[in-house]
């Protein structure tokens, strides 16, 4: 877990986790790799609705197109973690970047952790990469699932049922997927309150990390609560562990009894 203090122009992270167990390079580390996957994630939503036009327009396309193209949507994410990763401050600068602007905290027992400028090329990249690519990819989605939605309909009158039922439970779970990339935003917007000054407290500081990891949670979260085979896999695989568990449970006691 992160928590995002702006002092001025400067960014500071303080880190609550187990990384703060170890030093606060390492939480640095951990922070750059998880951005990065913040980052990604939203760049994954944009394949996978783009995916589900293009085998509604065309067919489903070669694997390894699908993966090449994964791959090459991460590159601008892992440019964005190499280049966090080297722009870290010393801990004792960054405690007094904080107490600067906050000297009521106490920061003894915390990991905390700095970008020296926000006007730094790598803080510029995160927010623009973040904030600023999410808004063309939240467009171009609502975009793909309106076509989606009326290419379905369009060939709707000549499936069967079943066919039916699970395009309905895809538009459902398209629509879902559609509103993910507003968290995104309203991220960047905790950022911006703070950077100008309009409020700079716990809310924000906290808030701001909170929306972002609601991404990868709920996209996909979004296929088992609205799709049915995955569901119905999910709570299958749920339930004979649950059911492997009070198995063994009940052979301890009965062990247990019988000495």
């Amino acid at each position: 877990m992160q928590r995002l203090i702006v002092c001025g122009v400067g960014v500071c992270y303080i880190s609550i986790g187990p990384c703060s167990l170890h030093s606060a390079r390492f939480c640095f580390i951990i922070f750059a790799i998880t951005l990065n996957f913040y980052t990604h994630s939203i760049w994954l939503l944009l394949i996978s609705f783009s995916y589900r036009y293009y085998v509604i327009v065309k067919s489903e396309p070669a694997i390894w197109k699908t993966q090449s193209l994964i791959c090459l949507l991460y590159l601008p994410s892992a440019f964005q973690m190499i280049n966090v990763y080297t722009q870290n401050v010393p801990e004792d600068v960054a405690k007094n970047m904080i107490l600067e602007y906050f000297p009521s905290y106490d920061l003894s027992e915390l990991t905390v952790t700095a970008v020296s400028s926000v006007w730094d090329f790598t803080v510029l990249y995160v927010t623009i990469h973040i904030v600023g690519v999410s808004i063309p990819i939240a467009v171009t989605i609502v975009i793909l699932r309106h076509r989606i939605i009326t290419k379905l309909n369009e060939t709707g009158h000549a499936t069967s049922q079943r066919s039916k039922q699970l395009q309905l439970q895809l538009l459902r779970a398209l629509t879902f997927q559609a509103c993910i990339p507003v968290f995104y935003l309203w991220g960047g917007l905790c950022f911006m309150i703070q950077q100008w000054n309009l409020l700079n407290n716990a809310l924000p500081q906290y808030v701001m990390f909170c929306l972002f990891i609601l991404v990868p949670i709920l996209n996909p979260m979004s296929s088992f609560i609205f799709i049915t085979p995955y569901r119905n896999f999910f709570v299958s695989s749920l339930r004979r562990k649950l059911t492997v568990t009070s198995t063994k449970i009940s052979v301890v006691r009965s062990s247990d009894m019988a000495t």
